[in-house]
């Protein structure tokens, strides 16, 4: 008999043994999740929860009715909500949820089925999991919930709810939330001031990225604010030299869509001579964007293309990009064989190049080499808009020279029954494919765009009907457009017509 108990007591200790050992495991691998997530390597820190929940479920199978039966569930679910598996978080959270009484671990509970709501679109879903967590004892626990609610609220577009969650909480990432939110309701200097509190953080290449380009985005002066808080950043934080250089180089590029040529390119210096060893590149192609943006003539590209190709046989950072740009600007320096051909070059320096000075010009040689082309007035119509301080010389020679145009009259506001055709025949030129589509309702000279496209003027001849003879078709064609809309960025016009 004394041997048997002796038995029962060393099984009932190696089983002891056991559970604990398998909990104290699951714990173990919990505590490096979240050492890793506060320390930004998210990747890993997922892996370590799914460990977690493995051994919170060995668990839960083999020791059902422990006295840690419930701290198992309620981890379990814990790592799954963490490790992204939100469908499989989602029964050991309803059980945690609907028999789990202990308050602390109810309020874990809680904080991952607002997390698996968040990651799932349902942020209404996620107040109501977050009720008890919100009114914790624990202040790390509050401090989650606040997070996360603030989240929810962001979710629906309710920034000035978001903003006190934020607030309330002491989450790493919530002042890049609170900035977020800030920029999102407009208050760009609120939002500057809470960066300068996130650069004294722990540095996030992506999260600083994201952030300036919000502040970047923030108006007229968004650009300016943006460089001012990356001065402010790189002279505070420890920014690791191809990081510093991937954020000067998307500030130059800020300044380059304000058509801040200057400090532009100040930036992308700035970025090649921080960039480690083999990684200026990228930096000295974007300077070289700049100066095609700052060219008002073919002869004005010929030492752009010199340095492209030497970038681009360096094999380096940037020798990809260099190729590109190169074989675009190989295409505008050789001379078009055709109108169409002249016209589509003079769209590329505008509409992929962003180079408006460069696109006046090589309109207006189109006007001036072809006069009798019929998509002269075109070209003419597009440096038009490109050179807003030489409106009346330009508009006097459309009135003078091309006033029975299409285009003349539809930049004037008037019906003409063969601008569809002109513009058909361009994209047919130009290699543009047709396709089938009805037109609007109601078509306004006021949509005129100067690429192959156009308005649909409501007037009875087809394309077909008027380039072939024959009797209008049913169906009406429209052309798919080869152009991004046209800016309203300041222009600087070339030196004569």
């Amino acid at each position: 008999m004394r041997r048997g108990a002796r038995a029962v007591s060393l099984a009932l200790a190696v089983s002891g043994c056991a559970y604990y050992n398998a909990m104290w495991s699951a714990e173990k691998f919990a505590k490096d999740a979240r050492r890793l997530e506060a320390h930004g390597r998210e990747t890993e820190a997922r892996t370590q929860w799914a460990q977690a929940a493995v051994k919170a479920e060995s668990v839960m199978v083999h020791h059902p009715h422990s006295r840690w039966a419930d701290d198992a569930l309620v981890l379990r679910a814990e790592g799954l909500a963490h490790a992204g598996t939100c469908a499989l978080a989602a029964a050991p959270i309803a059980k945690a949820l609907s028999t789990v009484t202990e308050a602390a671990l109810r309020e874990r509970a809680g904080l991952a089925a607002a997390q698996c709501a968040l990651g799932s679109g349902k942020p209404g879903d996620a107040d109501g999991a977050l009720a008890e967590a919100l009114a914790s004892n624990d202040a790390q626990r509050r401090s989650r919930a606040e997070f996360l609610a603030g989240q929810g609220a962001a979710d629906r577009f309710d920034y000035d709810a978001a903003l006190e969650h934020f607030t309330r909480s002491r989450e790493p990432k919530a002042l890049p939330a609170r900035a977020r939110a800030l920029l999102a309701m407009g208050r760009s200097v609120e939002a500057a001031a809470v960066l300068d509190t996130v650069a004294l953080l722990r540095f996030d290449v992506e999260e600083w990225a994201a952030l300036l380009d919000g502040l970047g985005a923030t108006g007229d002066t968004g650009a300016g604010a943006a460089s001012a808080s990356l001065d402010r950043l790189l002279a505070r934080a420890r920014v690791p030299f191809a990081d510093r250089a991937r954020l000067l180089v998307a500030d130059g590029d800020r300044r380059l869509a304000r058509q801040d040529f200057d400090g532009a390119v100040a930036r992308y210096r700035e970025a090649a001579a921080a960039a480690p060893v083999g990684g200026a590149g990228m930096a000295q192609v974007r300077e070289q964007r700049v100066a095609v943006a700052r060219a008002a003539g073919r002869r004005d590209l010929v030492p752009i293309v010199g340095e492209l190709t030497r970038i681009s046989n360096a094999k380096g950072s940037g020798a990809v990009e260099a190729q590109h740009l190169l074989g675009l600007l190989t295409r505008l320096i050789a001379p078009p064989q055709s109108p169409g051909g002249a016209f589509r070059l003079a769209e590329l320096a505008r509409d992929s190049l962003g180079a408006p000075r460069l696109a006046a010009q090589l309109f207006l040689d189109l006007a001036a080499a072809d006069s009798g082309s019929l998509f002269t007035p075109k070209a003419l119509v597009a440096a038009l808009a490109l050179l807003p301080e030489r409106h009346d010389s330009i508009a006097n020679v459309l009135d003078r020279r091309y006033a029975a145009s299409p285009y003349t009259r539809a930049w004037r506001g008037e019906a003409s029954p063969t601008y569809a055709a002109l513009e058909d025949s361009l994209a047919r030129e130009l290699g543009v494919k047709l396709v089938r589509a009805a037109p609007p309702a109601v078509a306004r000279a006021s949509a005129l765009r100067t690429g192959p496209r156009g308005p649909w003027l409501d007037d009875p001849p087809t394309v077909q009907a008027l380039l072939q003879g024959r009797e209008r078709r049913n169906e009406p064609i429209r052309r798919v457009p080869t152009e991004r809309p046209p800016t309203d960025r300041p222009i600087v016009p070339p030196a004569s017509l």
